[in-house]
């Protein structure tokens, strides 16, 4: 009788040191696939945005030079090639009224002569707060 009570206490105690294990590895697992896990991104060539200015409701503005020669200057010609990206995906529509990008937001952005690009992310969320890479691409001509 003495090797039976022996026998569930081994067996507790394995599956103790198991509970313990699993407990301990889970989270770890959890964390070591959230931070190595690669970020996506969109094809080349394209160039990652870093500076986001509020500008009102749920536009913000990003100027990099390198694009200035792009930029729309007349709204009835509007030929910037830019692709805005978030992550990996596309956002837009591209050439959108200003006032649609302040209040309605949803991805819509413009490229204007001496103002640059002014945007808003897919969820309206602040993108330098929300976590996502924000990236501008040229198509390949």
């Amino acid at each position: 009788m003495g090797w039976l009570i022996q026998r569930d206490m081994t067996t507790l105690s394995v599956l103790r040191i198991s509970a313990l294990i699993y407990a301990l590895f889970v989270p770890l697992a959890v964390w070591a696939g959230h931070f190595d896990a690669p970020r996506p991104m969109p094809p080349e060539p394209r160039w990652q945005l870093l500076r986001f200015d509020h500008i009102e409701g749920f536009a913000f503005r990003s100027r990099p030079l390198l694009f200035i020669h792009f930029e729309d200057d007349q709204s009835d010609a509007q030929h910037s090639p830019l692709i805005l990206y978030e992550d990996d995906k596309p956002i837009g529509p591209a050439h959108s009224v200003h006032y649609d990008i302040e209040n309605v937001g949803r991805g819509r952005y413009s490229h204007w002569k001496e103002f640059g690009i002014l945007r808003s992310t897919s969820d309206n969320t602040d993108p330098g707060k929300n976590g996502r890479l924000y990236w501008v691409g040229l198509p390949k001509q």
